[in-house]
Formats: structure tokens, C-alpha cells, sequence
């Protein structure tokens, strides 16, 4: 049975469906793209168009033209795992759930992004639409055009990063916390993707419910993070007070901590 297996997972690999093999890829994860490409019909993947301490993604053509991300996640040092628990296990949708192994882990994490993703893409956030999870892969809508990914905030052109871009970046941010109410917990330049002249979040593996104790700190450090970049492109930002009373999230008032402790 065992050799049997063997055999499957290296003909899988030998498959024209692979056009670019990636070493990163184990033969568990070859087979988990062998059955997602019967089950929505892709006739090949590609190399990686991005790569991140958790995750890489990689295009995948069907074979009637359409085009899907297909994110691939894996561990490969300590810092990323101990990432993966600080968000997963401080989240209340995940209580209960026990994690004995890396492996286990991983796929809490694939499930936790296409969670995150769905109640996004119901709340009218601009996301990439997630199609399936399994496993330790997630298939979302490829955000660009012919396998070409769309470009980061970060890769625009200067003349490009506009004050209605800016303005629009800060109506999904409203979206995520007064819709869906989520916290994307490291919202920068580096994870937003732009397409047509419009914003689309991604990489929200980490995104924290509203209620979750760390939510403010994320949420304002997120702010922050996006003001910078376009205050550096001489946009003129909102002032971070003023983006915060639009948003219904718990506030803590200083004073009352304060008298609280005493």
C-alpha cells in the first residue's frame, strides 16, 4: 500500500501539470494540488509569483482560461510557527481546537485565512474571493490579468499613489472593522495589491475578530502603517483619532484604566 503511494505521489510529480517544480513542495502537497486541479479542472500550475515566511503563491490556469492564486503554506523556522500560534490560538473562533503537531497547525492556518477571506468577501471588502481550502492550500481569484499578478501598493508608481487611492484604502479599513469586524493585524503597503485603480486586501491569515484583546493595538497600528507610506508620497492623511471614531471598535479610555488600577 505503502509503495503503491509512493509510486502515485512521483508519477503526480512527473505530471505535465506541474510546469515549474518547486522543491519547497512535499509529496503530500503534491498530491493535495493533483486533487484540487480534478476538482476545479486545472490544466497547469506555475512558478511562484510571491513568497512569504508562511506561504508561497503560485498561478494555476484551467483549462477553459481561467486563472486562480493557489497559496501554499509552510513553515520554515521557529519565529513563523510561534506567529502562526500567537494569532490562531488568540483567536476565539479557533478555542477548543488542539494542536499536537506542525502539520496540524499549518492547515488551522490555510483554514483560518479562507475563513477570513469569506467574511471579508460577504462584508463587500475588497478581497480576493476564496474558492476552497485543503489542507495546507487555499485557492482564491487571481487578482490580475493572463497569470500576471497585479501590482503591490508598494510597486506603484509614485504619480500613481493618490489621495483617492489613499481615501479608498481607508473605506476598506471601515469595511473590515464596521462590516465584517475584523482587524487585519498587519495591514502595509506590502499587502495590498492594486488592480484597475482599486485596492484588494490580501494576506489575512492573521486578521483578529474585533473582540479579541489585541484588536485596538493592530487595528491602530495598521492605520499607522498606511499613513506613512502615502504621507511619504505626499498624500495628506486623515489624522488616526478621526479614522477611529468612524470604526466600532472597544475603546479603552485611559482614565478609566487608571482609576480602575487604583
Amino acid at each position: 500500500m505503502i509503495e503503491k503511494k509512493r509510486k502515485e505521489e512521483k508519477r503526480i510529480k512527473d505530471e505535465d501539470l506541474f510546469k515549474v517544480v518547486d522543491s519547497t513542495l512535499d509529496s503530500r502537497t503534491y498530491y493535495v494540488l493533483f486533487q484540487i486541479s480534478r476538482r476545479l479542472n486545472i490544466k497547469n500550475y506555475y512558478g511562484a509569483i510571491s513568497s512569504g515566511k508562511e506561504a508561497k503563491v503560485y498561478p494555476a490556469l484551467t483549462k477553459d482560461g481561467k486563472w486562480y492564486a493557489v497559496k501554499i503554506y509552510y513553515v520554515s523556522t521557529a519565529a513563523s510557527k510561534r506567529a502562526l500560534e500567537r494569532y490562531t490560538l488568540g483567536d476565539p473562533r479557533f478555542e477548543g481546537i488542539k494542536i499536537s503537531n506542525t502539520l496540524q497547525l499549518i492547515e488551522v492556518w490555510a483554514k483560518k485565512e479562507f475563513k477570513n477571506l469569506k467574511r471579508l468577501w460577504n462584508a463587500g471588502v475588497r478581497v480576493p474571493e476564496p474558492i476552497l481550502v485543503v489542507k495546507n492550500v487555499l485557492v482564491m481569484q487571481f487578482i490580475g490579468e493572463n497569470g500576471i499578478r497585479a501590482p503591490l501598493l508598494k510597486e506603484l508608481p509614485r504619480e500613481e499613489v493618490t489621495e483617492e487611492l489613499y481615501k479608498e484604502v481607508i473605506n476598506q479599513i471601515e469595511l473590515m472593522v464596521n462590516k465584517a469586524e475584523l482587524v487585519h493585524g498587519d495591514l502595509s503597503e506590502y499587502n495590498i495589491m492594486v488592480f484597475d485603480g482599486l485596492p484588494y486586501i490580501i494576506d489575512v491569515s492573521q486578521a483578529v475578530d474585533i473582540d479579541h484583546p489585541n484588536a485596538l493595538d493592530l487595528l491602530i497600528r495598521d492605520i499607522n502603517n498606511i499613513n506613512e507610506f502615502f504621507k511619504d508620497n505626499s498624500v495628506e492623511v486623515m489624522d488616526v483619532d478621526k479614522i477611529l471614531s468612524t470604526l466600532k471598535i472597544k475603546r479603552v479610555d485611559k482614565n478609566d484604566v487608571h482609576n480602575s488600577s487604583g
